[in-house]
């Protein structure tokens, strides 16, 4: 979920002393981020908060860098630190009687728990910004509607989402909100609504090299997978820049977890690197991006024809998007899943008993060989991918078309077939 400190920074910008060290260091922060160096930007960001202990300001200085700190490491998906960061700003901002941030502080906590596959609290939070009668709220109302619009498209509510992004938009056109993260909604729900070819030339205007696609892919790391994903199979030099891109900020963040596995996520795709892949499904802090990689993932193992293992995959993959709470993704796996049990039924459909090695599907004569070389069920499935259950269960298949009953036996007769 993007956070977009930019407009926490647009806020920020009317408080006032130059020569506060803890102003200092928050604006030193913001500037490191616009220019796209995350871990100076988040090391900056702390040093403000710590220092904003000593402000004697009377102005709400400490309680912005405290808001500060809390929307990069949210943005960031530094999700414990975000959690604290909040706390603490939730805590300073009630001590002080401060309203002004209630609704700032209410989205960040539906952003974390976005982050944190908490979808349904995620939404609560952000109806209740939209709802929120203080004036202070209007400029956070359009950002609500934003991770409403994603919610429901989790929840394959395309008519929700479809409203939410047509009101997002007008919100853009009014000047009411960051159009990056507009159009990044917007691009997202119209592939939804409408397919790939209505939204390529959304996407095309929003990848467009430069400091508004690194932007993107800092306030969203999730994004550089969908986009190189998308770009594959249209222009594959595109779908390049955006790992290239990817792989760039992760390297400035001096290698925090989600931008190092969004860039993997992404040079998986686009290298077709099942090592990729596997390390962004293992690192990625967001639940539905480390499903959304694992799915990846088992596509690419399909392809590949190492269905048992595709299918292992594919279904922690639908584990994953059931944490994230999102059955629009968990109802595509189940399709996926189903399509490549046909295919599994297919390739391995029993023959009939005693029609000899011929009469072997490839993943029995795969098996049969391995055994017939001396190799243990376990050995067998360690290279072969699969489960050692699975082994035995080829094993039983295989004695019976060929009619015997040992592994002597079978190793004798795959020797004769051999000669």
């Amino acid at each position: 979920m993007q956070v977009y400190p930019h407009r926490i920074l647009c806020e920020a910008r009317h408080t006032p002393t130059a020569d506060c060290p803890t102003w200092q260091y928050m604006q030193s922060s913001m500037e490191k981020w616009v220019n796209g160096q995350p871990k100076h930007a988040l090391h900056l960001a702390r040093e403000a908060a710590r220092r904003g202990i000593y402000c004697t300001s009377e102005l709400d200085v400490p309680l912005q860098a405290k808001i500060w700190l809390a929307t990069l490491t949210t943005t960031l998906r530094q999700n414990n630190e975000a959690d604290r960061s909040i706390a603490a700003a939730e805590r300073s901002a009630a001590l002080a009687g401060n309203h002004q941030y209630r609704a700032v502080l209410t989205f960040l906590r539906a952003a974390l728990n976005w982050n944190l596959g908490r979808v349904s609290t995620a939404l609560e939070q952000a109806q209740a910004v939209l709802e929120a009668p203080e004036e202070t709220a209007n400029s956070w109302k359009p950002y609500a509607r934003v991770l409403l619009a994603l919610g429901a498209l989790r929840r394959a509510d395309l008519r929700t989402a479809g409203a939410y992004a047509r009101q997002a938009a007008m919100d853009w056109a009014l000047g009411n909100t960051y159009g990056l993260a507009c159009a990044w909604m917007v691009v997202q729900t119209t592939e939804a609504e409408h397919g790939a070819e209505a939204a390529a030339p959304l996407v095309e205007q929003l990848i467009s090299p430069g400091q508004a696609r690194e932007r993107l892919l800092l306030t969203d790391p999730a994004a550089a997978a969908w986009l190189a994903r998308f770009m594959l199979h249209r222009d594959w030099k595109n779908a390049e820049g955006i790992a290239a891109t990817a792989r760039t900020l992760a390297t400035r963040s001096g290698g925090l977890p989600a931008l190092e596995a969004a860039a993997r996520h992404a040079e998986g795709l686009v290298r077709r690197s099942a090592a990729d892949l596997l390390f962004a499904a293992d690192h990625h802090p967001d639940p539905w991006a480390a499903a959304s990689a694992r799915e990846d993932l088992g596509v690419m193992l399909a392809a590949q024809g190492a269905l048992d293992r595709a299918t292992t995959v594919l279904e922690r993959a639908t584990a994953g998007y059931l944490t994230a709470q999102s059955p629009r993704d968990v109802a595509r796996l189940k399709r996926r899943l189903q399509r490549l049990d046909g295919t599994r039924d297919h390739a391995d459909r029993p023959g009939e008993p005693g029609t000899g090695i011929l009469g072997l599907t490839k993943t029995e004569a795969a098996v049969a060989e391995l055994v017939a070389l001396g190799l243990s069920n376990a050995q067998a499935a360690q290279k072969l991918f699969i489960s050692r259950h699975t082994v035995a269960h080829h094993l039983r298949s295989i004695f019976k078309k060929l009619r015997i009953t040992s592994r002597v036996e079978l190793a004798r007769t795959w020797m004769e077939s051999c000669r």
